[in-house]
């Protein structure tokens, strides 16, 4: 009896450590933000505002996707964006989001 109780004892602090390893959200690089932590993100101050991002990039060009994201790269969060610039071609950009 006593080893049963070690044994359930031991997996439950084997799982509790792993979903303490699993539980940062940015476990690894390019993991997003879903929309509903987008926007407590902004209303945080935690996230400049998408509009904020392109003006201040300087990218010249109108957003035309319905699929913005704000993702990880290299530690830093960032709008992931299409734009269509004056010539009408789309290109992918990625905007300061912090």
């Amino acid at each position: 009896m006593r080893q049963i109780v070690t044994l359930v004892a031991a997996g439950g602090l084997a799982l509790a450590l792993g979903l303490g390893v699993a539980a940062p959200v940015w476990a690894q690089e390019g993991q997003c933000l879903s929309k509903r932590e987008i926007q407590q993100r902004i209303d945080d101050g935690q996230l400049i505002q998408l509009s904020e991002a392109l003006a201040a990039s300087g990218v010249d060009g109108k957003i035309i996707s319905s699929q913005v994201r704000v993702c990880l790269v290299g530690g830093r969060l960032e709008w992931q964006v299409n734009v269509m610039d004056s010539n009408g071609e789309s290109k992918p950009v990625s905007l300061p989001a912090q």
